[in-house]
């Protein structure tokens, strides 16, 4: 086939590109409308169907099965992400004040999340498990709510302050048995104290019993029914745990009002009418605060709010926490802040937000729909989904074509060059609103089934299934590829060598743990016989998996590592779960789906990735429950073929040293003498005589290059000589990863 036939078939490729990507984002706005409609209709929709086949899709080829099932499944789970309500957090149980608030100010067009601890409600919108969370921060007979100033502490920057709630406060005597005879009083401490002189003077001789909540205690009086036993609670309590209000408003004071704070990642836009919350500290000398609190003074602002709490050591500062107002976009209001900053020793805002105003409400806009009645959407689904698959194999065509001149011209099926070129590509052409990283992952799963339609490739990892190599390696490479585990990193260095996988993909370094000694070691022994064709970069998440509801579990299945990688979520969320150590993430999730096929009702749950959640049909109740945001794993992609130049690329070199003075300077200075950046250096024993290290880098560029070849030319006359040759290596040029997998 000429060149230039081939050329050709590139542009037909681009011109089905365009149009793809139109169609793809345009049954995903299909999916995300009727999810939004079934949610008004049904108000939940219990499953979202990924498989295409369940969708009435007539396929007739040559795209595969599994690459049109790897793109639905991108599709889908996106929209339904784009699509689903906002979840808000609160202290649960159900019947809670805080319960109550929410309903309040939210109704009923958002999902709810009750949580275990204020400082979970707290953790879970920095997660963003919740896009809201909604905290008690004074209580006007009660005072200020102590936990949540400490989590404030402990928390600041990760959430913000995005408006407030004042909610009235009124406690009702509930229960299900006559007024005559109640026995027990049951309810928190401090609504038993805010009605303690209507106790006394209606029951004297009523027990009264501190629970966890006043929704606990009413859950126990509901139990307990004709046992002379009653709850103080809120309405919502009695509604929840179906008992009869034996009194309402017992509380001895009529005005009592709860202040929440609604927290949210996203900060609140000025209004003309806002607040202001800061949280600082001062230094320990006489009149700190007082000059502190004069810059307010001094330019008339109004303090609504102030208190201290001491920092968690013995004899350390005090933080105090004001509410001001303005807003800190305010141009005079951000002034007065950083005069005020001048005499603190820290200052922190925790967020500007309207001021309450009484009977506000959550503005949450009903949407319009394209298509009004049920069976509309369907029809219009029914037409986008034969143009979208009709496009697919349009383009697996035009792929197979290209194939055959890959195979006559002995070029690699997979070249990450053009990997990277093609979606750079698809980047430029999405307008949504499906966003880049799913354009991405459903054309990774395209060239996947193309990969299988020009040459079957079989791709090892570290097993086992569904452990976050496993992951990675479906996320690189889509889910029509052959995959192999292995249980040794060496394993794959060497069924690469002896042509057993096309490529294989080995984890070289990780955020938390740093360099991964086996793969270096192997390196060092089989490196001639192999190159670095590419990198994958992935970051670590932990899901809780399960198949009951988030409040039935009881116990959870993990490794040591992991568990211990969660601490903070499990003690906030579980803090009486019992925890199984096992030695996998997948043999955790595999023992529970065991666990579970002989006792259904067992409140089990496992730790690991995603991906074990879908090999073992189990469902993600929390993600991202890692206590430490944001670790990643960088893996290489071992190849015996050399990655052409992309024009993003990184080289990694392989060195030895003398063990003289300022050896390894002599060899980095090279590279800072020529402004090579160098991203990564790592270090291992050489195994051949102690003492003696060899080093790994990766630097900036491709040994294409000629100015990369120079400086690497120049470096390598200041490494170890060994039998005449300087021991340096180039152990391969590849593009650099241009995203992190999730």
């Amino acid at each position: 086939m000429p060149e230039s036939t081939l050329d050709a078939l590139r542009v037909s490729i681009d011109d089905v590109d365009r149009r793809l990507v139109e169609q793809i984002n345009r049954r995903a706005s299909l999916e995300i409308e009727s999810y939004r409609a079934d949610h008004l209709e049904n108000d939940a929709v219990s499953h979202v169907e990924t498989d295409w086949r369940h969708h009435g899709i007539q396929q007739a080829g040559p795209i595969p099965d599994t690459a049109l099932n790897g793109i639905y499944r991108e599709i889908l789970n996106a929209s339904y992400t784009l699509a689903r309500r906002i979840r808000v957090g609160y202290l649960g149980p159900e019947g809670t004040f805080s319960h109550q608030a929410a309903e309040e100010y939210f109704g009923d067009a958002v999902d709810y999340e009750n949580l275990r601890a204020l400082s979970g409600v707290f953790e879970e919108v920095a997660r963003g498990h919740v896009q809201y969370g909604l905290v008690p921060i004074e209580n006007s007979t009660g005072g200020a709510i102590i936990e949540t100033l400490d989590s404030f502490a402990e928390n600041y920057g990760r959430v913000t302050v995005r408006g407030e709630i004042q909610s009235s406060i009124s406690f009702n005597l509930l229960g299900n048995c006559k007024p005559e005879d109640v026995e027990e009083i049951h309810s928190k401490g401090e609504a038993l104290a805010q009605c303690y002189n209507w106790l006394v003077k209606h029951y004297p001789d009523a027990r009264r019993i501190e629970s966890q909540s006043t929704a606990a205690a009413a859950r126990f009086a509901n139990l307990a029914a004709g046992d002379g036993v009653a709850a103080i609670g809120s309405s919502k309590a009695g509604q929840l745990y179906e008992l009869k209000t034996i009194q309402q408003n017992i509380e001895d004071n009529p005005n009592n009002v709860t202040r929440f704070l609604i927290l949210s990642q996203e900060p609140a836009d000025p209004t003309g009418n806002d607040k202001t919350s800061l949280m600082f500290t001062c230094d320990d000398r006489p009149g700190s605060l007082v000059d502190i609190l004069s810059v307010f003074q001094r330019h008339g602002i109004n303090l609504s709010h102030i208190e201290k709490r001491p920092s968690q050591q013995i004899d350390s500062e005090y933080t105090f926490f004001v509410d001001m107002l303005g807003h800190v976009d305010d141009g005079p209001t951000s002034e007065i802040l950083g005069e005020a900053r001048a005499h603190c020793k820290s200052m922190f805002v925790l967020g500007s937000y309207p001021v309450f105003q009484a009977h506000q409400t959550f503005d949450l806009q009903r949407p319009a729909f394209e298509h009004p009645s049920r069976a509309e959407r369907q029809r219009a689904i029914e037409v986008a989904d034969r143009e979208l698959v009709d496009l697919i194999n349009q383009r697996a065509r035009l792929v197979i074509e290209v194939g055959h001149f890959k195979r006559k011209s002995d070029v690699p099926i997979y070249a990450p060059h053009r990997e990277a070129a093609v979606l750079k590509k698809i980047k430029s052409l999405n307008t949504g609103p499906l966003p880049d990283q799913t354009l991405e992952a459903i054309y990774r799963e395209l060239m996947s089934g193309s990969f299988a339609l020009e040459k079957p490739l079989r791709i090892g990892f570290l097993g086992p299934e569904g452990e976050f190599s496993h992951l990675a390696a479906i996320r690189q490479f889509g889910s029509s590829v052959t995959f192999d585990a292995s249980t040794e990193i060496r394993n794959i260095f060497t069924q690469i060598i002896e042509d057993q996988i096309d490529y294989g993909l080995v984890p070289i370094e990780n955020s938390s743990i740093g360099g991964v000694n086996e793969t270096l070691d192997s390196f060092i022994d089989l490196h001639q016989q192999l190159t670095i064709y590419g990198e994958v970069k992935l970051q670590i998440h932990y899901c809780l998996l399960a198949a009951c509801r988030p409040d039935q579990v009881r116990e959870i299945y993990s490794t040591a590592s992991v568990i211990q990688q969660c601490r903070n979520w499990i003690s906030t969320q579980y803090p009486h779960v019992k925890i199984h150590l096992v030695d996998s993430t997948s043999r955790a999730v595999a023992t529970v789906k065991d666990l579970l096929d002989s006792q259904p009702d067992r409140g089990v749950a496992a730790i690991g990735s995603s991906l074990a959640g879908e090999i073992y049909g189990l469902q993600p109740l929390f993600e991202k429950i890692e206590d430490r945001q944001g670790s990643m794993t960088r893996f290489l992609i071992l190849s015996k073929s050399q990655a052409e130049i992309s024009g993003h690329d990184k080289t990694s070199i392989m060195f030895s040293t003398d063990d003289t003075p300022g050896a390894l300077v002599n060899v980095l200075s090279v590279f800072k003498r020529n402004s090579i950046n160098l991203t990564h250096l790592d270090k291992r024993p050489s195994q051949k005589e102690n003492w003696d290290y060899t080093f790994f880098a990766d630097l900036v560029g491709h040994r294409s290059d000629r100015e990369i070849a120079q400086v690497i030319g120049e470096a390598r006359a200041y490494c170890k000589e060994n039998g005449g040759q300087k021991q340096l290596t180039i152990l391969g040029s590849f593009p650099a990863s241009q995203v992190v997998f999730v």
